[in-house]
């Protein structure tokens, strides 16, 4: 019985080390990708932008549309390529702090994520609609139409 607890302590200590040995590793590679970046004369503050975030809700009303061209083809999530006049150039109007543009990314409508065809359909279904948008970061907020690297090649759907 005596070495069952000895056993779960020793085991306590292992899972303890492991973790330590993870964080260090992690912290080791986050150094290393600032070292690449110096090295290649890339600017270090780039490295770790994380991408900000926001939430916009839009509800339809007859004879305007939504006012947004998606890329699809990542499957994932739908890559803002161009606002137009609609419901969504309208929310930027009213909201400067939150202005989708082209290079966002819908990362879902109403709940739904993943699938880049079923969001669009939920846009097409429903009346109201909450997404959540994505914006890399240190991206101007402009109304541009610049494709960003590594970015899939245009589809076309027009929401």
């Amino acid at each position: 019985m005596g070495n069952a607890c000895c056993t779960n302590d020793a085991s306590a200590a292992n899972e303890t080390k492991d973790k330590q040995l993870t964080s260090d590793a992690v912290k080791i590679m986050q150094a290393e990708e600032v070292v690449d970046a110096t090295v290649k004369g890339a600017d270090t503050k780039a490295v770790a932008k994380p991408a900000a975030m926001f939430t916009i809700k839009l509800v339809k009303v007859p004879g305007l549309r939504l006012g947004v061209d998606v890329d699809l083809t990542d499957g994932i999530c739908l890559v803002v390529d161009k606002v137009n006049p609609g419901l969504v150039e309208e929310w930027n109007k009213k909201n400067p702090d939150k202005v989708v543009q082209a290079g966002d990314k819908i990362l879902s409508v109403n709940g739904t994520q993943g699938n880049a065809q079923q969001m669009t359909e939920v846009c097409k279904a429903e009346d109201t609609l909450e997404m959540l948008v994505q914006r890399r970061a240190g991206r101007r907020q402009d109304h541009l139409s610049q494709r960003h690297e590594g970015q899939c090649p245009a589809d076309d759907g027009g929401l």
